[in-house]
């Protein structure tokens, strides 16, 4: 049988928080569980958010954005794409350097403490899986999996699906 249960009661998350022990802190885990995370939620522990008042947009950027977004935030997604897979005005469709190809390079506002904030996708989605795993084996005494997952559209679809972009402790 499957469970999804939600972990309720997380606090707003912070550069340096330890999600394995906020996790373990707040829900009961057992042997064998899967604990699947927000990618949301490990950028912004890992610090991994850039704030637009750092960010110098480049000629390129001015023209991607067209006057119709923040240039600084065309910016921020040209530097975190390895290749520009298709563009449609200020729509860049990229590939990462994890090897994701996605809309905007996984840059994203929605979740992030303020406007002028972007979150960015973890550096090593794998190895953060791994941070949690170990973190909660040592806060609740468990061996869990760990998902870290990210919402990517897809082409012509409608809506989105949840892709796992990081994982420890299943095959």
């Amino acid at each position: 049988m499957i469970s999804i249960l939600p972990v309720a009661g997380l606090p707003e998350i912070q550069a340096g928080d330890d999600l394995g022990a906020l996790v373990s802190g707040v829900f009961a885990l057992a042997e064998g569980d899967v604990v699947v995370v927000a990618q949301k939620a490990v950028s912004k522990s890992e610090g991994r958010v850039v704030s637009l008042d750092d960010v110098v947009a480049s000629t390129e950027a001015h023209e991607i954005a067209g006057g119709k977004i923040d240039p600084r935030e065309t910016e921020v997604i040209l530097r975190e794409t390895t290749r520009v897979v298709r563009r449609r005005e200020e729509l860049v469709i990229s590939e990462t350097r994890h090897g994701f190809v996605c809309a905007s390079a996984g840059v994203d506002h929605s979740n992030a403490a303020g406007e002028d904030l972007l979150i960015l996708l973890p550096e090593d989605a794998d190895a953060s899986a791994a941070r949690i795993r170990a973190s909660i084996r040592a806060h609740a005494d468990v061996s869990v999996a760990v998902l870290v997952t990210d919402s990517f559209g897809r082409p012509f679809r409608t809506g989105t699906t949840d892709v796992a972009i990081g994982v420890a402790g299943l095959a």
